[in-house]
């Protein structure tokens, strides 16, 4: 189904030939799983944060999440390597849930964005039972959860949590919490904002281009442009010095 790929001292899930139904349903047979979505940023930003790396190793799966990292465990590995963006796992757990009943919930962002998350998933996934909505205070840091927001959780019987505060908070608040928990938790990052509609999406052809980055750096260049300079510079740096050292 995939293989387990080491780059730059983490692993990360190479996603090959397989179907994501597929995928979707294998993990499905477990309870308590952690996903998340590794793009560029987060890879490099693994090599400075401690936290993070740690919670990038327990993890259960970590899936390409841009061309970059496909590219790069192509490489590593000699095979094909597929993309799997956060939004379309997320709709393909969605697509799964209404058909099986299984619950699903979700915490980040606000609630504008949650509501029209809700509303658009209910249009286009007839049946979907979503029976946790969270929306935490912002926290500078690290986010840190109550027992009895834990137990709010636990007590929605719900099989998927989709987490959406970014990277690296998100991963971050999963570690910490996954073994409190009975549930499948992913971190999708910026998929709730896409998704509800309060944010475009960049074009397909700029996402399987490996240009993604650009548009949304052209839409939030004083947002963006420190994380894009920053980490796709040290990406490439280290992709150079990899490729030197091979040869």
């Amino acid at each position: 189904m995939s293989k387990v790929i080491t780059l730059f001292g983490r692993e990360t899930n190479q996603f090959g030939s397989d179907s994501l139904d597929n995928l979707v349903h294998e993990i499905a047979k477990n309870f308590n799983q952690s996903i998340y979505f590794c793009n560029v940023h987060m890879l490099m930003l693994s090599q400075e944060d401690p936290v993070l790396s740690a919670a990038m190793d327990r993890t259960d799966w970590v899936f390409a999440d841009g061309v970059p990292i496909a590219w790069l465990q192509s490489r590593v590995s000699g095979e094909d390597a597929k993309v799997i963006r956060g939004y379309e796992f997320m709709l393909a757990v969605c697509e799964h849930a209404a058909k099986t009943g299984d619950k699903i919930g979700f915490m980040g962002s606000t609630d504008e964005v949650i509501k029209g998350l809700v509303r658009n998933l209910h249009e286009r996934f007839e049946g979907l039972n979503i029976v946790y909505q969270y929306c935490p205070p912002f926290m500078e840091n690290e986010l840190t959860s109550t027992q009895e927001e834990l137990q709010n959780i636990r007590d929605s019987q719900l099989r998927w949590l989709f987490v959406g505060l970014g990277c690296p908070k998100q991963e971050k608040w999963i570690a910490s919490y996954k073994g409190e928990l009975n549930c499948n938790i992913l971190g999708v990052g910026a998929a709730f904002d896409w998704l509800s509609g309060q944010v475009k999406m960049p074009p397909r052809w700029m996402e399987s281009s490996g240009l993604g980055w650009l548009y949304r750096l052209l839409k939030n260049p004083l947002k963006m442009w420190r994380r894009y300079f920053i980490y796709n510079s040290k990406f490439i740096f280290r992709v150079i010095k990899m490729s030197a050292e091979k040869e």
